[in-house]
Order: C-alpha cells, then sequence, then structure tokens
C-alpha cells in the first residue's frame, strides 16, 4: 500500500508539472504575438557601393561604407525583412552627382525602400550628407616607423638594428591631405622571447583618413638577436676634475668590466671602446673615503655590465 500511494503522488506531481508547462508556452506565445504586433522603430544598416569614381581626382572626405537607416513597422514585418535579409547593400552611381559637391542622403530614400518591405516606412537616413568635394590626386614616398614592443628570452640580446624592407612607402590621396604626410607608421607590435634572428610581415597602420592609400601596405623586418655570451676585459680608470698639482694615484689603476655581447659582436668589442672614470672633486682628504668608479662610455649591443672593484683607493703625492 505504500508503494501504490507514492506512485500515485510522484504521478500527480508529474502531470502539475505539464500543466504548468504547458501554460507558460501558451502565454509566452500570446506574450510574442502580441508584441509582435506592436509598432517600432528600429535601424537597418545598408552597406554602400559607388560606382563612376573619378579617375583624376579623390574626394577629400573618405564616402561612407555604409548607411544607417531609421525604420518603422510593425514587429511581425521587421522580423521578416530582418531574416530575407533583404537590404545588404545599395549602389550609388556618382555620375549622377557630378556637378554637386554635397550628396543629401534622404534623396535615396526611395532607393533604400527599394531593398525593404512595403509594410516598412523609410525615416531619417545617417549620415545625413556625403561631402563630394574633390582633389587632385597626390603621391608621394615617405619613410616607415617600425613600432615595436620586442623582449628577448634570457641569455639572449640584440646583434644588431632592425631592419626592414621596404623602408619607406608611396602614399596616394588628396594632395592637400598627402602634402602633410611625413611618415607611415606599422601597426604596434608586441614580441616577446625571441632567441634568433626573425623575420616578421608586418602591416601598416589603417589610413587616416580612409581615402588614403599606400603601396606596399605591408613591410618585412628582421629581427637580429643572438644568443649572449660574456667577457672580462681590463680597463684604465681615468680621473677627471682633479687640477690640483698634487700626484694622484689611484688603488687599483685599472679595472675589471665583466659584460656579455652577442655572438656576433663578440670579437668587434675590446677595451678602448669603455671608459671609466672617477670624480676627482669628490675626494675629502680628511675623510679619505674610496671613490666611485663610473662607466660612462660603452659599445652598442653590450647587457649585464659589472665593474670590479666598484670603488678605487688613491694616495696623494706632494
Amino acid at each position: 500500500m505504500p508503494d501504490e500511494s507514492a506512485r500515485r503522488s510522484k504521478g500527480g506531481f508529474r502531470t502539475e508539472w505539464k500543466i504548468f508547462a504547458w501554460c507558460f508556452i501558451v502565454a509566452a506565445v500570446l506574450w510574442l504575438f502580441t508584441a509582435l504586433n506592436e509598432q517600432y522603430t528600429s535601424s537597418i544598416t545598408v552597406a554602400a557601393k559607388y560606382i563612376n569614381l573619378p579617375k583624376d581626382k579623390v574626394f577629400i572626405k573618405p564616402l561612407p561604407d555604409e548607411f544607417k537607416i531609421m525604420v518603422t513597422a510593425k514587429g511581425w514585418d521587421l522580423m521578416s525583412n530582418y531574416f530575407r535579409k533583404k537590404a545588404e547593400s545599395i549602389t550609388v552611381d556618382l555620375n549622377d552627382y557630378r556637378k554637386t559637391d554635397v550628396l543629401i542622403t534622404r534623396r535615396l530614400q526611395d532607393r533604400f525602400a527599394l531593398l525593404m518591405s512595403q509594410k516598412i516606412t523609410i525615416g531619417e537616413v545617417f549620415p545625413e550628407t556625403i561631402s563630394l568635394l574633390k582633389d587632385e590626386k597626390g603621391s608621394k614616398k615617405v619613410p616607415v616607423h617600425f613600432i615595436q614592443d620586442i623582449t628577448c628570452r634570457d641569455q639572449f640580446g640584440f646583434g644588431g638594428e632592425i631592419t626592414y624592407t621596404p623602408d619607406s612607402v608611396i602614399v596616394t590621396g588628396p594632395a592637400s591631405i598627402v602634402k602633410t604626410i611625413d611618415h607611415v607608421d606599422t601597426e604596434d607590435q608586441l614580441i616577446k622571447g625571441l632567441d634568433k634572428v626573425s623575420t616578421y610581415e608586418v602591416k601598416l597602420k589603417e589610413p587616416e583618413p580612409k581615402n588614403l592609400t599606400y603601396n606596399p601596405n605591408k613591410i618585412s623586418a628582421v629581427i637580429p638577436v643572438y644568443q649572449l655570451t660574456e667577457k672580462k676585459i681590463s680597463v684604465p680608470v681615468e680621473v677627471i676634475n682633479y687640477s690640483k698639482k698634487d700626484t694622484l694615484k689611484l688603488i687599483p689603476e685599472k679595472v675589471s668590466v665583466i659584460y656579455q655581447a652577442p655572438v656576433n659582436k663578440f670579437n668587434t668589442i675590446d677595451s678602448t671602446q669603455f671608459q671609466a672614470i672617477i670624480d676627482g672633486s669628490q675626494i675629502d682628504t680628511s675623510a679619505r673615503e674610496p671613490l666611485k668608479i663610473q662607466l660612462i662610455t660603452q659599445p652598442k649591443y653590450t647587457y649585464n655590465i659589472r665593474l670590479n672593484p666598484d670603488f678605487v683607493d688613491y694616495i696623494i703625492k706632494k
């Protein structure tokens, strides 16, 4: 008997859930029908295509790539238009506007209406106007600036300058704008953990304004990264800012410079490329404190430089 009662209780619970689910579905459908029967204002994006562009001149302001159209219709019609994907693009023949400097886009409303259901009302169009002012086409060659943030793997470093080809490009566009351009930047590069000579294709930043073009629009950059190796050399310590007649003797007179250099530069670096000094104006004859050695000259492509010792003692001979 307890088992029979439990089964009846479970069956009743399932029936109640089924009734609730059906009621929920019916309510949702009724709500959807009611909502879709209401009037709505929405926006539709239509791509813009242009034909018969001028051959010898260019527009000072870029032509818009798309139009944003405000439309009013019932939810049914808006949803139907969306699923039909009818409003894809509109073609603008620029020959029709040769004698004007401004295109008022509301004049295209009839063209937009052809893309949509007759039950949809066309409202405002954005942009409201398109500038058709033209300028002579200009071109010039400008250098490329390679923008990079590059790090090397531990125990690796740069063994030369980053080179890229081409190092300049041709910029073409409205002559009044082209003449103001003095360089073109690459897209920002974030490259981490390099451990060898590497080559990257890098795009140039998108032109601004968009009616400029670059030829070519990318470069090939070679980044010279090599393994580091350590070396120790002896460098004489020079005295500056010491004008007294007394003789100053340093102990020691030379300092060991320990550094790392990339393997391709290792044999080109010698002691003459380093300059170590102490500042004679810091001498305190009463305290006789050791003097700090400063390395004021060092060759490029040296890393992790250390001095041994860091200080020198001195003797003043009268």
